[in-house]
């Protein structure tokens, strides 16, 4: 009975936050909000994050660059401080064992001060009852630390199927080869299929890198007007020079503008996105 009511209370919750007004108070259309934010971590925690994600309340949330323990005390304040019941789940990126000794992946380490087990990297916080997750790495590559992306499962508010891919692409040279990877295995679910993350590639500068997910998804912002990054914490007047953060979509369809908000808790501006079914 309890886990009944729990799960009412997630649905009616991903109701209200798919039909709700944005801060602007412009109005949104209704439809599945979703967001990706890398959050910056060891300079900015879990109270100074849940305002922005109060605000928006999207059913689903991408994090990078954050501690598997800071996203579980995230969901905690939504919960107590916002009446929001997010469940938080977390997605270290740990480096094989071959590989856990190479300098590189020292920065793997220092942000969550974990010692050998690693629990820094991706989380995804969700308002949609979770059916499976898992955390998968891209190949080592001495260049940049172990990246690698989550693949997690949820059920719509109408009971449909739907697969999140949350990543935070490398740096140095990796770009390529880990997106070609990450387009290559979403391309592979047989449903409705976001994904998200910090693909570290500006269009602009790079326009070839990202080609291998625009060809079997659909951006978000495909006029390319949302730049998220350096976002500036201290001066909302201060505009972002990359689009550096994405959503991809396959066999759902943008019901509403997507957004990208000054926040004062990071150096990257959460994009926003409303879906709807295709």
């Amino acid at each position: 009975m309890r886990a009944a009511r729990v799960l009412a209370l997630i649905v009616v919750a991903v109701l209200a936050a798919g039909c709700a007004p944005s801060p602007s108070g412009t109005g949104a259309a209704p439809g599945l909000r979703v967001m990706t934010w890398n959050v910056l971590t060891a300079r900015f925690d879990p109270p100074q994050w849940a305002g922005t994600i109060a605000s928006w309340r999207p059913a689903v949330v991408g994090l990078q660059e954050i501690c598997a323990g800071e996203a579980v005390a995230l969901a905690d304040l939504l919960r107590t401080e916002h009446g929001l019941p997010y469940v938080a789940v977390p997605g270290p990126v740990r480096p094989t064992p071959a590989e856990d000794a190479d300098p590189v992946n020292a920065a793997l380490r220092r942000p969550c001060h974990d010692g050998a087990v690693v629990q820094y990297g991706l989380a995804v916080l969700t308002l949609l009852p979770v059916t499976a997750a898992s955390t998968e790495l891209f190949a080592p590559d001495h260049r940049d630390e172990q990246r690698g992306y989550q693949r997690v499962s949820v059920r719509t508010p109408a009971g449909d199927a739907l697969t999140l891919y949350n990543t935070h692409v490398g740096l140095a040279g990796v770009q390529p080869s880990q997106v070609r990877d990450l387009a290559g295995r979403a391309a592979r679910e047989p449903g409705p299929t976001v994904v998200l993350g910090d693909l570290n590639v500006d269009q602009e500068r790079d326009p070839g890198t990202v080609t291998p997910l625009r060809d079997g998804f659909t951006e978000i912002d495909p006029e390319r007007r949302l730049r998220t990054s350096p976002n500036d914490p201290d001066d909302p007047d201060v505009t972002p020079g990359e689009e550096i953060d994405y959503v991809f979509v396959r066999g759902l369809v943008s019901a509403g503008p997507a957004a990208a908000p000054w926040t004062p808790a990071s150096d990257h501006r959460p994009l926003v996105a409303t879906l709807g079914a295709s």
